[in-house]
């Protein structure tokens, strides 16, 4: 995975590379808990940027408020929405007759930012770890396909040279052509047996793990990419408009690092107990941090929305409703076999051990050519946090067929 808001990218990148060939280095668990602590610390900082930026646009001081539930996030909404409108009543009156039709569980880690009035002129939020892995599989997944089909089009091509046809003259049966990609798809697999696999950085790039959508009248937000160009350390690298049902601007904006002896001090002066829950030490994290900053990137890259009040409704609680794009997006997978499932295992598996206390594992247990059903996934996953998987009746009683993975016990040895 390349994940652009992360001063470590290429580092991690490279794992990740080494990983899919199950090319496994003994001290990996360790590296991936140190990158993902360095990473949160150092956005924050890349956070407080931008929130400086509009303290100054929209004359502070600013009030902020930290949301865990996207049911939340939405009566906040429905309750600061700056003036009425039929449509904007409809959408909250729809909300408020029926809140659990609007994912009421759905998790976020969101900051919502009010001017001086109250008025809500931001949101940001930081990508949850399993919904990064989702978009990370889904990158990869459409990679390895694309390989997979240019491997099958040359079995096919092969067999119109063979029948003295060039390939656009060249009927192939359905059969035959299952046949091809099957053997394109073994052909693949081999290759990661052989550690041989090589996917571009730009395949696996995920640009909005870090991101803000900034809410307000038409006329103000055309101004913002041309301010955000005069900031010192800001650079906007891309300008994207979105029209249909979802109604936005997308930028993605560089922003420069501190100077390097600036980032380690600032780094060295935080609070690291937090690093224990990640399986290290907080006096080596501190004492490293130099070392960190030395080897990383000098700018990150996050995502800015600018969006008016009546489609942050819409995205939110109308036709755009974020959650229903990204279950479309899901049914939309034109891959689903064998290395698109265990590249999405596989990327899952990595993230939760970043989050997990344990930082030393004997081996990758996942491998791209392996076969293994969700309930193994949730079981390696849940024992990385001391858990094992739920064996007794909730598995009796499930209705769906992956029901029985979801759920986690405490293991009586765990913490």
């Amino acid at each position: 995975m390349y994940l652009t808001a992360m001063s470590h990218r290429e580092e991690l990148f490279r794992l990740t590379m080494r990983w899919m060939n199950d090319d496994f280095h003994p001290d990996d668990g360790e590296r991936i808990s140190r990158i993902f602590l360095y990473e949160s610390a150092i956005s924050a900082m890349v956070l407080d940027r931008i929130v400086q930026f509009l303290n100054r646009q929209y004359q502070g001081p600013l009030q902020m408020e930290r949301i865990h539930k996207k049911s939340d996030l939405r009566r906040q909404l429905i309750a600061h929405r700056p003036k009425s409108n039929p449509r904007m009543d409809e959408l909250a009156g729809e909300f408020n007759d029926d809140p659990t039709y609007f994912f009421p569980h759905m998790p976020i880690d969101a900051v919502m930012i009010f001017d001086r009035t109250s008025r809500l002129i931001a949101i940001t939020r930081i990508k949850r770890l399993s919904r990064i892995a989702e978009k990370v599989s889904f990158r990869l997944v459409e990679a390895l396909h694309r390989e997979i089909q240019g491997k099958a089009e040359k079995l096919a091509e092969h067999r119109a040279g063979a029948a003295g046809l060039p390939l656009g003259r060249f009927v192939s049966t359905p059969a035959a052509m299952e046949k091809d990609f099957i053997a394109a798809e073994a052909d693949m697999v081999g290759r990661f047996r052989e550690k041989q696999v090589r996917i571009d950085p730009k395949d696996l790039t995920i640009n909005d793990i870090i991101g803000f959508k900034i809410i307000d009248q038409p006329e103000v937000l055309e101004s913002l990419p041309e301010r955000l160009g005069r900031e010192s350390g800001m650079r906007v690298k891309e300008i994207e408009t979105h029209q249909g049902n979802y109604n936005a601007v997308n930028l993605l904006l560089d922003i420069d690092l501190p100077p390097e002896e600036v980032l380690a001090a600032r780094l060295r002066k935080l609070d690291w107990e937090s690093a224990r829950r990640r399986g290290l030490d907080p006096e080596e994290v501190r004492k490293n941090t130099r070392a960190y900053v030395r080897q990383g990137a000098r700018s990150v890259r996050i995502e800015l929305i600018l969006t008016t009040p009546e489609e942050l409704m819409e995205a939110e609680l109308g036709r755009a409703i974020h959650e229903l794009r990204v279950l479309r997006l899901r049914q939309r997978q034109a891959y689903g076999g064998l290395l698109g499932q265990n590249a999405g295992y596989l990327v899952e598996y990595l993230l939760s051990l970043a989050a997990s206390p344990k930082t030393r594992i004997p081996e990758i247990p996942v491998k791209l050519h392996g076969r293994y059903l969700p309930e193994e996934i949730t079981a390696i996953t849940c024992a990385l946090h001391g858990n094992t998987m739920d064996g007794g009746l909730l598995g009796t009683f499930c209705l769906q067929q992956d029901c029985s993975g979801r759920f986690c016990s405490t293991n009586g040895d765990s913490d």
